[in-house]
């Protein structure tokens, strides 16, 4: 079931997860070991948003999943490893060269750090071209979510007049590709589109969650 979600202009505590949690039937999150996934940041001292002691905190990173999109905190191996920002693999691997061990939380736009924040976008333009058939489905098959309302809307920038356009061209005959979409609209940049309305949705800042499940999973 689809919820509202209401920005707030304060930036909420950090909130970091504890064994209490699990203990108490909270749902204990996890990343499936062969979901990909690329490092945001790298935290060998926990988040500086954390407020307890230092001798306190975990080594975490935070890290993006593909093609879920959802954002989590991942504890980081005690001892050193050549890890870095950016790097991308499948789960598991991370895990077998012992970089990554186990999920601390799943978390929100707000709980990234400023590096992180800062590689979202340009990450995201560039998956979402990786994942590009998936992307090319939502343009060629996507419907009304209500009668006022077609989910291609939801895409920043997308209103009633590209909206008729993209539907036109789509029956026309089927996109293939996102240059085919640039070819035959005027949307210059859908990927650019899908990658800030996965923002928004990361965010909070939607009533209809349609490619992160960010929300699904809670």
């Amino acid at each position: 079931m689809e919820r509202n979600y209401r920005r707030t202009q304060r930036r909420p505590p950090y909130r970091r997860q504890s064994r209490d949690r699990d203990l108490k039937g909270k749902k204990k999150q996890f990343i499936k070991k062969s979901r990909e996934l690329i490092i945001l940041d790298i935290l060998p001292y926990g988040h500086p948003d954390d407020e307890r002691p230092s001798w306190t905190k975990q080594p975490l990173a935070q890290v993006l999943t593909f093609p879920d999109f959802v954002l989590y905190e991942v504890r980081l191996s005690e001892r050193e490893t050549n890890l870095n920002i950016q790097d991308k693999d499948i789960y598991e691997n991370f895990i077998a060269r012992g970089q990554l061990k186990d999920v601390l939380r799943k978390i929100d736009y707000d709980d990234l750090t400023t590096t992180s924040k800062a590689l979202l976008e340009p990450i995201l333009e560039r998956e979402v071209v990786n994942y590009e058939e998936m992307f090319i489905n939502f343009f060629n098959n996507s419907s009304s979510i209500t009668p006022r309302m077609h989910a291609l809307k939801l895409l920043p920038g997308i209103g009633q007049k590209h909206m008729w356009e993209i539907l036109e061209a789509r029956d026309r005959q089927k996109f293939t590709t996102f240059q085919d979409i640039i070819d035959r609209t005027s949307i210059s940049n859908p990927a650019k589109l899908i990658a800030q309305r996965i923002i928004k949705e990361l965010q909070r800042d939607a009533k209809y969650y349609i490619f992160s499940k960010t929300q699904r999973y809670e």
